[in-house]
């Protein structure tokens, strides 16, 4: 029989270093990025168009188009490049998408904050389409009711040439700063009185080259903050935090996984080796839409 104390107590630790936006919250923001998204879009059609009928004008012949766009390219990123709910090693039964132009690649934003610190260049890398899902299943942990989280959120960006082995090499940058990064903030006290206090952060770079062209298996720890009245521990030690970037050709994704595939949370039974197959599914995902394909 599983000491229960202590089960609600890792699991109250979980639930107060991570916050993830329920459903509902993700269809409002899928709806209004997919508005903004359209909009922009649309804008860009009709930019397209007037500069191809000015140019047909003054010249004679329409403009070239736009490297990986025209026979032989691939530049929209279909939903066939997208894991599936069965690459998930656990039951999802909801998958939310959307799609995007012109949009800064994310892989850690709590790592760009150090970065900018530690005075490095952290302009962001924008792509060229990009494409998002968050697939959500059903947790059920006995004794508790079930309740909806995200599994797995999945942003693929396609690159211009170049900047895909850029944005690993800016990575790797970051981590080698950021190690030991100090963050002054409050944290929740078991008792409900939040305390000022400094955490520790440190990046990792987990494990390399697993999957597709280039692979990392980035991972975020926090230490026990410590109550700077007494020196002694505030609450329990954060679970330590995955990211996994692969690149193919000109596509690179972002993995990011939820409480319910986080290794360690407890209840769970994913490793970091399924985590590591979850990023292989999602380079042969991949493969056919990327330029070059595999």
């Amino acid at each position: 029989m599983r000491d229960d104390g202590t089960f609600v107590d890792l699991l109250q630790r979980d639930l107060r270093q991570v916050r993830w936006p329920e459903p509902a919250e993700i269809r409002a923001t899928a709806r209004r990025r997919g508005r903004r998204t359209a909009v922009a879009a649309a804008a860009a059609v009709l930019a397209v168009a007037s500069v191809s009928a000015i140019a047909v004008g003054r010249a004679g012949t329409p403009t070239p188009a736009p490297p990986g766009a025209g026979a032989g390219g691939r530049a929209e990123i279909s939903a066939a490049a997208m894991l599936t709910p069965a690459d998930v090693p656990a039951k999802t039964d909801e998958r939310l998408g959307d799609t995007g132009l012109g949009e800064g690649v994310r892989v850690d934003d709590i790592l760009r904050t150090c970065a900018q610190e530690q005075g490095l260049p952290t302009d962001q890398i924008v792509s060229r389409y990009s494409r998002s899902q968050t697939l959500i299943g059903t947790v059920e942990v006995d004794g508790f009711a079930p309740y909806r989280r995200p599994f797995i959120r999945q942003d693929v960006y396609r690159l211009d040439d170049g900047t895909a082995g850029r944005l690993f090499a800016d990575l790797d940058r970051s981590v080698a700063a950021c190690s030991g990064w100090r963050e002054v903030g409050q944290v929740q006290t078991g008792e409900g009185s939040p305390v000022t206090t400094t955490m520790v952060h440190n990046w990792t770079v987990a494990e390399s080259d697993f999957a597709g062209d280039q692979a990392i298996l980035l991972r975020h720890t926090v230490a026990v903050p410590l109550d700077p009245s007494t020196g002694e521990p505030v609450g329990l030690a954060p679970l330590p935090e995955d990211r996994l970037v692969v690149r193919v050709g000109d596509l690179v994704t972002v993995l990011v996984p939820g409480e319910p595939l986080r290794p360690g949370v407890p209840g769970n039974t994913v490793n970091q080796a399924q985590l590591l197959d979850l990023a292989r599914a999602a380079a042969n995902r991949m493969c056919a839409a990327a330029n070059p394909a595999c």
